[in-house]
Parts: structure tokens; C-alpha cells; sequence
């Protein structure tokens, strides 16, 4: 194996190369498939609210917790957190540029609908609203900005954007199973209300699909400037979960090995090239 500046740029003109020769292929009926997840969200969202109000199964869902261990529930709910699934991309897709692309879109789009929903709403977390000894807390007690769960749409987002480019059924399931497990985790631990996550989690796949749509067929972002700037963004990503942590201490060794190994990755297909 070499490393030099020559190996490193044909290595990277050919991944460039590779990316804008293998056109997206959007399954219109995993579009529908999904459309109807959200519709689903959506409509539980509603049926709840309409029949016990914005704070409906809170307390009955929370308290399940005390049957699941901490640690569980911790490195459970990290899977929707930004910066992690971010390294989570670098990790198990290092050398996809189409779906770098659509990562980024996608990622700016969300960023801006759930900020500005939840200083439009501005709505109260639980630990604002009820008695400490009611509900159980894990980790930090966040008191606002409650709606949507941002935890709950960015799970959902990738999920979404996962099962657009997969063709294996099992990880399909899988992926999405994991998008539910993560917004019922927000609720187990008592930082968001049902309605929340079940709203966040709609629109993270309607604005997953919509990204991948765009992205389809936008290539602007399939060349070295946009693709450069993407992968910068997720090293610093990875570096960010070594230097800030996370409120979740008991995930911290989850996230420091996947930071590693995404960080690794990155100077095996990037730098150290034959």
C-alpha cells in the first residue's frame, strides 16, 4: 500500500466517477410504503390528542421504564441524536457519494422545519410540567422546545433515507423498528410527549422522502466542492462526540467506538489508498 498525493486523487476522481455513472432509482412503492408510515404517525398523533389531550399515554408509557435498564434506554435513545448518526453514515457508508448528498439535503432541511416548529410552538417538556416524583427522568431534565421531538424526526429521517437505498427487506424492517424503539425511548425517558415524537417522527420520513426525491434528481451535490465540504462535516461530527460527549453518559462507549472506527475508515478509503 502507497500514500501519496496521486493514488489519493485517482482514488477520489474514480469514486466521483463511480457516483454520477449510477443513477438513484426511487421505488415508487417504497415511496407509498412510507407515505402511509407517516400517515400512521400522524393519524395516532391525532386520535391522541382528540382523546386525551396533548399530553395523552405519557404516564403510562414512561412507566415502563422502570421495567428497562438505564443503559439500555440510553444507548437506545443516541440513535437519534444528529452528530452520532452522522458518524453512523461515515461508518457504514464512507464511500457512497450519492448518498452523502442526500445525507446533507436532507440534514439542512430538517434542521431548519424542526428549529423553526419548536420556537413556533414553544411547547413545555414534561419536566416542566409535572411533579419530579410522577414520571421517571433519565439523563438531563430539558424543560422546552418540546414539539416536535427532534431525537424522533432525525431517527425517522435516516431510517427513511436508509430504506430508500437498501434493497435487503430484513434491514428495511430493521432500520425502521430501530426509528420507532428510538422515539418511544424519548418518551421512556421522560424528556417528550407521545404527540411529540409521533409528529417528529412523520415528518422525518416525509422529509426524508422528499429528499431523496430532490436528490435523485439534483446532482449538484455528486462533485469534489459539495462531496469535500460533506465528508469534512462528518469528520467533524466524529471528532465533536470526542470532545463534547453526550448527555447520555452511559452510551459514551458506543459512541467513542463508532467515532473511531468511522474516523478510520475514512483514512483507509480516503488517504492510505494503493
Amino acid at each position: 500500500m502507497r500514500c501519496s498525493s496521486t493514488n489519493i486523487c485517482n482514488n477520489y476522481k474514480s469514486l466521483l466517477e463511480e457516483a454520477r455513472s449510477t443513477p438513484t432509482v426511487v421505488s415508487q412503492s417504497n415511496i407509498q410504503i412510507l407515505l402511509v408510515i407517516a400517515i400512521v404517525l400522524a393519524s395516532l398523533a391525532g386520535i391522541g390528542y382528540s382523546m386525551g389531550g396533548y399530553q395523552f399515554a405519557f404516564l403510562e408509557i414512561n412507566h415502563l421504564s422502570s421495567y428497562i435498564y438505564p443503559t439500555l434506554l440510553e444507548n437506545l435513545t443516541v440513535f437519534g441524536d444528529g452528530v452520532f448518526l452522522l458518524a453512523l453514515v461515515l461508518l457504514f457508508s464512507c464511500r457512497h457519494i450519492r448518498f452523502h448528498w442526500t445525507v446533507l439535503f436532507t440534514t439542512i432541511v430538517s434542521a431548519i422545519v424542526v428549529n423553526l416548529l419548536k420556537d413556533y410552538f414553544a411547547m413545555p417538556r414534561p419536566p416542566a410540567v409535572l411533579d419530579p416524583e410522577a414520571f421517571n427522568l433519565l439523563g438531563r431534565a430539558y424543560k422546552s422546545r418540546s414539539f416536535p421531538s427532534g431525537h424522533s424526526m432525525t431517527a425517522f429521517l435516516l431510517a427513511t433515507i436508509c430504506f430508500c437505498y437498501v434493497q435487503n427487506l430484513y434491514f428495511k424492517v430493521s432500520i425502521m423498528t430501530l426509528a420507532v424503539l428510538v422515539g418511544l425511548s424519548r418518551v421512556l425517558i421522560g424528556v417528550h410527549w407521545p404527540a411529540d415524537v409521533l409528529i417528529g417522527g412523520s415528518l422525518g420520513v416525509v422529509l426524508g422522502v422528499a429528499g431523496v426525491m430532490v436528490t435523485a434528481k439534483w446532482k449538484a451535490g455528486i462533485c469534489a466542492y459539495v462531496h469535500l465540504f460533506t465528508l469534512t462535516l462528518l469528520v467533524i461530527a466524529c471528532i465533536m462526540i470526542f470532545v463534547d460527549g453526550n448527555d447520555y453518559k452511559l452510551a459514551l462507549p458506543l459512541l467513542y467506538v463508532v467515532s473511531a472506527a468511522a474516523l478510520f475508515r475514512v483514512f483507509k478509503n480516503y488517504i492510505w489508498v494503493r
